[in-house]
C-alpha cells in the first residue's frame, strides 16, 4: 500500500467530490467527532467509501477508540470490499491495536473478505504512545504503518507545536524508526508548507486536512531518482547472491540482506 497523500474529509462530508477528483492516493472519513451524531458519520463514510473505490483510490476510516465502546459498531457498519484501512486514534497501548484487529477479523469473515485485508494505522500523539511505538507497530500483522500527530503530541508534552524545526525531532525520528524498522509506513499529519521538510526526515506520506495539498505531498514523498536506482541495484545484487546460495549480497561496501531487499522492492512499487 502506498499512501503518499491521504485527504481527510471533514465529518460533515464537505469536499468529498473534490478529494475524489484530486490526485490524493487515499481519502479518509472520520467517525471520531463528537460534534456530529455517530449515525450520520457512519452514513457519510459508508456512502463515501464506495465512491472512493470507484475512483480507484484507497478508502480509509478514522474509527473511534476501543474504550469509547463505539468501535465494534463502527467496524460492523463499515467493513466491506471498499474499506482498505482504518486509522486508530490515540494509540497508547498495543492491546488497543489487538482489540481492533480481532474486530476486523470477525467482520471480514462475516463479509466474505479475506482476513487481514484491512490495514490498521495507529496514531502516535502522546508521550506514552511514543514510548510504546515499537510494541504498537508489532501488535498485529495487519498494522501497515504509524501516523505521527505532531500538534497533539506537542500539547501532550507541553511543547509549542511545530513541524519544521528541532523541538519535536526526537519524536519524529522515533516514529520513523519504529515504522521503518519493521517495514511499515511512517506517515505524518501535517500542513502543506512542511511536507518537503518532513519527507527529508524519512516519512512516507501525509494525512492532509486539505485535498489541495495532495500534489505537493505526492511530489515530496516520491523517492528521488538516485534512491530508486540504488534500490534497483540492491534488489539485483540480492537476487544474484541468493541464486548463488549466499544469504546476503555485497554492493560496494554495503551489505544487502533480506530486510534491505524487501525495503528496496517497496521503493520500486
Amino acid at each position: 500500500m502506498r499512501l503518499r497523500s491521504i485527504a481527510q474529509v471533514p465529518s460533515h462530508g464537505a469536499g468529498l467530490e473534490e478529494s475524489i477528483t484530486s490526485v490524493a492516493e487515499a481519502v479518509a472519513f472520520t467517525l471520531a467527532d463528537s460534534t456530529v451524531s455517530i449515525e450520520e458519520l457512519r452514513r457519510v463514510a459508508l456512502g463515501g467509501l464506495a465512491r472512493v473505490a470507484a475512483a480507484d483510490k484507497q478508502g480509509i476510516v478514522i474509527v473511534n477508540h476501543p474504550r469509547t465502546r463505539l468501535l465494534r459498531d463502527d467496524i460492523q457498519a463499515l467493513t466491506g470490499p471498499h474499506l482498505k484501512a482504518v486509522i486508530l486514534p490515540h494509540a497508547v497501548d498495543p492491546q488497543d491495536v489487538r482489540d481492533l484487529a480481532v474486530l476486523l477479523r470477525e467482520f471480514e469473515l462475516a463479509s466474505g473478505i479475506e482476513p487481514g485485508a484491512v490495514a490498521v494505522l495507529p496514531v502516535i500523539d502522546t508521550a506514552r504512545g511514543l514510548l510504546r511505538a515499537v510494541e504498537i507497530v508489532q501488535a498485529a500483522p495487519r498494522v501497515g504503518g504509524l501516523i505521527f500527530d505532531s500538534r497533539a503530541y506537542a500539547a501532550d508534552v507541553g511543547a509549542r507545536a511545530e513541524e519544521n524545526g528541532p523541538r519535536l525531532a526526537y519524536a519524529r525520528g522515533a516514529v520513523i524508526a519504529a515504522a521503518r524498522g519493521f517495514e511499515k509506513l511512517p506517515i505524518v499529519s501535517a500542513e502543506p508548507l512542511q511536507l518537503t521538510h518532513l519527507a527529508q526526515y524519512g516519512f512516507a506520506g501525509a494525512l492532509l486536512s486539505d485535498y489541495r495539498a495532495a500534489a505537493t505531498a505526492n511530489a515530496a514523498f516520491t523517492p528521488l531518482s538516485h534512491n530508486v536506482e540504488l534500490s534497483r541495484r540492491q534488489v539485483e545484487a540480492y537476487e544474484s547472491a541468493r541464486s548463488g546460495e549466499a544469504w546476503v549480497a555485497r554492493l560496494g561496501n554495503q551489505v544487502v540482506d533480506a530486510h534491505t531487499a524487501r525495503k528496496a522492492r517497496q521503493a520500486l512499487e
